[in-house]
């Protein structure tokens, strides 16, 4: 056993203890014991963050976070095309795509009049959203989903998702079949590999628990892109200051379990919603993510580039 935790985020989930395990064979980190597909209603309760950034985001459209945040992700998207080589339209998928709001900052870009833009969604509520924004989207575990053509995209986005999923190897066979030839795709998820994850343990904000399913670093990752043919070109460490929300959250709940305070200070769900104290913790964590990767070279969350050979 690596180590354990429980949920601390979310009051209506589970009081359950969860523990991750490392396999002896292929290094690949697993919850054990995990919920079943079936509980993923419970485990994602109508109010997950996730499902509401979008109407977020309007209320604090007139925000510096918010606008630097959009700013980020489309500097990124237009890195990636420019990586990806290709002319013309381009489709792009997001996995995990929630009300859309990653779509629709991609349409804003200034690659924005050459894409057409789709997404998958496990919950209905956020994809119907989605699919009002304009935006092609299904509803659906992606590692099961057969909605979509094979060689369809030219880029494909998880941003992470595959940490959450219940068949990772089968997850990324599907991207690998959706692609076309030299498309790329790109996945996102906490990196096992970083100082916090060592030193907090079960109290590090990628556990996620009960959510998160199955931990890599950038070496077991890049095994998994191997078995389905997919070839890796880079491996990006990013900031993830909501990590180093959750951390402290949980390290602070677990010592104080009946104080109000930690909810307060470290918000777990309301870091997400436009606040002075957002503002202010996501500037200060994202700067120590900052001077981390300056020390070691990493950090807690990694984006893997992973192309399908012509």
């Amino acid at each position: 056993m690596l180590w354990s935790g429980r949920e601390h985020e979310y009051d209506n989930t589970t009081d359950e203890q969860f523990h991750f395990v490392r396999c002896s064979s292929c290094g690949v980190v697993r919850l054990n014991p995990r919920p079943d597909v079936s509980e993923l209603g419970q485990i994602y309760p109508p109010n997950y963050y996730a499902y509401g950034l979008l109407s977020e985001e309007a209320d604090a459209s007139a925000g510096l976070g918010a606008a630097l945040k959009k700013w980020m992700y489309q500097r990124r998207l237009l890195s990636l095309l420019k990586r990806l080589g290709k002319p013309g339209d381009l489709r792009i998928l997001d996995v995990g795509c929630a009300d859309g709001r990653l779509l629709d900052w991609y349409k804003a870009s200034p690659a924005g009049d050459r894409i057409e833009t789709y997404g998958i969604e496990l919950s209905e509520a956020a994809a119907e959203v989605a699919r009002r924004r304009g935006h092609r989207v299904v509803t659906g575990r992606f590692e099961v989903d057969t909605e979509f053509d094979p060689g369809t995209f030219d880029l494909i986005l998880a941003y992470h998702v595959i940490e959450h999923v219940d068949d990772p190897k089968a997850f990324m066979r599907r991207a690998a079949d959706l692609l076309a030839p030299g498309g790329v795709c790109v996945v996102a998820t906490p990196n096992l590999d970083s100082a916090d994850a060592r030193r907090l343990a079960g109290h590090w904000g990628g556990n996620h628990f009960p959510r998160h399913w199955t931990l890599y670093d950038a070496q077991t990752l890049k095994a998994v892109a191997r078995d389905v043919g997919l070839e890796t070109e880079r491996v990006e460490y990013q900031p993830n200051p909501i990590f180093w929300v959750w951390s402290l959250h949980s390290w602070l709940t677990a010592r104080f379990p009946e104080a109000g305070w930690p909810d307060r200070l470290f918000p777990p769900t309301g870091i997400f919603q436009r606040s002075a104290l957002s503002f202010v913790l996501l500037s200060a964590f994202t700067t120590l993510d900052l001077v981390q990767r300056q020390i070691t070279g990493k950090t807690a969350s990694m984006a893997v580039e992973l192309r399908k050979p012509v």
